[in-house]
């Protein structure tokens, strides 16, 4: 792709500015408050009056939407050699990281709506929530919970995950695993044998630390009119495709029913596969050969020769830049692991290719 494409301009306030000696855009689905920082050298102690904290700020790639945020901090070098501005922030979920959500108690309230109630007094008008969410008996926001918290529980109860668009939407959504792939990374050992390469380094970790064997759940529910409370229930869920023995017991409080239980106790289970494997990827420039910005939730592809061929989830990618050029580091994951009971699923072949999935089996 040209050079050009690559091109970082931040707007702040509607004021665009496109000279950086130094930049970094993270996304990334399982950290909340995408960051962004960049730095350039100023001509003048004096800066404009709109530039400063909580400052509006939209951050292009070329022409392409790549974060919607604010200015969190801005900071001045004043040296021999001149003068540095650092300027740094996040994307919409900032707020609610930093605020407390509203005090409330609802009964048989949907998800959309337990959204809406913490997060639009935040100013986050722009909220698209998955459908097909069965209403919750009881919600209860706790003194001192932040508003992030509370969304990030209520759209685990779900079985979904909140995460900012790069236009500033708010979506509580499943990742999609039926869209095909939308890049591949070919990493080559033996670059003499005409193998075509288009990663710079990929580093591959293995790990056991948040896998267990088997999870139980236990919890209690509050009644309703229709219903009376349980002060007993259980479910336990084993990973099929563990080689060892590493059980854990966690004791929930509230849950609706033995179903809540069981999917709290299943997404335990599929979130240990899920960290057990990440690899870490440098590639050149912002793009995928398509010309596409690298994006959490794509489908990649990831061929190492004599190591693997397997599809894996682009969980966050850093975009950098400076006098090194423009790289991306890319974080991938497990594809199809991540909440594998809500996510939309690609149609079953008669085939299955070497690599599509984890070696894990749940076990009720």
């Amino acid at each position: 792709m040209p050079v050009e494409s690559d091109r970082v301009s931040v707007a702040i306030e509607g004021h665009l500015h496109r000279d950086w000696t130094r930049l970094s855009l993270d996304s990334d689905l399982f950290t909340p408050a995408d960051a962004w920082s960049v730095s350039l050298g100023i001509p003048a102690a004096q800066l404009p009056g709109y530039v400063r904290p909580w400052a509006k700020v939209e951050v292009r790639v070329g022409d392409s939407l790549a974060l919607t945020g604010r200015v969190d901090s801005l900071r001045r070098r004043i040296a021999r050699d001149g003068l540095e501005l650092s300027l740094s922030g996040r994307d919409g979920a900032g707020i609610l990281l930093d605020c407390s959500a509203p005090v409330f108690t609802q009964r048989e309230v949907a998800l959309d709506e337990v959204c809406a109630t913490m997060v639009r007094p935040l100013g986050v008008d722009k909220i698209d929530v998955q459908p097909g969410g069965a209403a919750f008996k009881k919600v209860s926001i706790e003194p001192g919970m932040t508003a992030w918290e509370a969304l990030q529980r209520a759209a685990e109860a779900s079985g979904l995950w909140p995460w900012f668009a790069p236009d500033g939407t708010l979506r509580v959504a499943a990742p999609d695993y039926s869209r095909v792939v939308d890049a591949e990374l070919i990493c080559s050992i033996d670059s003499s044998a005409g193998t075509k390469n288009n990663v710079i380094a990929l580093d591959m970790e293995e790990s056991c630390n948040r896998r267990h064997s088997e999870v139980t759940v236990l919890g209690q529910s509050t009644g309703g009119e229709d219903d009376e409370a349980q002060n007993a229930l259980r479910a336990t869920v084993k990973d099929g495709g563990a080689w060892f023995y590493r059980p854990l017991i966690r004791d929930e409080g509230h849950v609706d029913s033995v179903a809540m239980a069981r999917t709290r106790a299943r997404k335990i289970i599929t979130d240990g596969v899920f960290d057990s494997l990440t690899f870490t990827a440098v590639v050149h420039g912002h793009r995928t050969d398509s010309g596409s910005l690298w994006e959490p939730g794509m489908h990649i592809r990831l061929r190492v020769e004599k190591l693997c061929d397997i599809s894996l989830l682009l969980a966050r990618r850093t975009l950098l830049g400076g006098r090194e050029g423009r790289t991306t580091m890319l974080t991938l994951k497990p594809w199809a692991v991540w909440l594998p009971d809500t996510a939309k699923k690609a149609k079953k072949r008669k085939k299955k290719s070497d690599g599509d999935e984890m070696d894990f089996d749940l076990e009720d």
